[in-house]
């Protein structure tokens, strides 16, 4: 069979049309709005860069993620990424942006069983294209897939979904760190690895910010957090986690009676990026 860019995106789509593989299990109606997909060679220069920059001896290219599943060698040249973006529902996002000091349990929840739904399409993925006799790996649902620290960026991951859709074509940073995507920021990343050549998605940009409107003077994400953790600066991560920790694990149990994953995500809303590329939309 002659697996396409066009035949894996429809597949996504599908696979994320049915709610069935798309909720948030005790809460009803769907986990997230249709899904945008990009691609990108394994042997793009950036995944280089990324394992560079971020830590060369723990962060792995995607070539390195294959080898450590099948036990050989692959050419980069041979791979690919499919890297996709499945945003929140207008229906969580419109709750979130009300709050302005933790978020609502829907959003709480996407995190949790919605992060599950996009880690079951990782896997559903990865074994379709298994099915063909494609070699292919979801970092993400592999026993392999880790967290360490770094003196540099306090937490950093041996995969990064967002700089993976950065080099798939899907978007760039924005000031909270965020990837802002043609669908805006709100929502989550996931990508499968496949010794298969696929077409690269075009990067119709040239910086890493480009889609960011902090330069032309919005602030909106700085006013949103309710920690004080992003800056003109950029995003302070132990402001960030310490504000989890100390005021929304707080406020989950009070008001939700939730004890689990504690989350915030209130700079992803009411924000010019929130739902779309600003840069565009203007």
């Amino acid at each position: 069979m002659n697996i396409t860019n066009t035949y894996i995106e429809n597949w996504i789509k599908n696979y994320m049309s049915l709610e069935e593989n798309n909720n948030l299990k005790e809460l009803p109606g769907f986990a997230f709005a249709e899904p945008i997909v990009g691609f990108s060679k394994g042997s793009d220069a950036l995944y280089d860069f990324y394992k560079d920059h971020i830590d060369p001896e723990f962060y792995r290219t995607p070539a390195e993620w294959l080898e450590s599943a099948f036990g050989h060698s692959f050419d980069p040249e041979k791979i690919s990424v499919i890297s996709w973006f499945l945003p929140q529902t207008d229906d969580t996002k419109e709750k979130t942006r009300a709050q302005n000091d933790c978020p609502p349990l829907e959003w709480t929840m996407n995190r949790v069983h919605g992060e599950d739904c996009n880690r079951r399409l990782a896997k559903a993925l990865e074994e379709h294209l298994r099915s063909f006799g494609f070699e292919a790996v979801a970092p993400m649902c592999s026993d392999e897939f880790l967290w360490g620290e770094s003196e540099r960026f306090v937490k950093i991951s041996n995969w990064s979904e967002r700089h993976t859709a950065y080099i798939s074509g899907l978007g760039t940073f924005g000031l909270c760190d965020g990837l802002i995507t043609e669908k805006g920021k709100a929502g989550r990343f996931g990508s499968v690895i496949v010794e298969l050549r696929l077409e690269p998605t075009e990067r119709k940009y040239s910086t890493y910010n480009e889609y960011c409107m902090a330069k032309d003077g919005c602030r909106a994400c700085i006013k949103r957090c309710p920690a004080g953790a992003i800056t003109e600066k950029g995003h302070n991560k132990v402001l960030c986690m310490k504000y989890h920790a100390d005021v929304i694990k707080k406020l989950d149990h009070e008001r939700y009676g939730y004890d689990g994953y504690a989350v915030c995500g209130l700079c992803q809303t009411g924000v010019p990026c929130e739902s779309c590329n600003p840069k565009k939309a203007r």
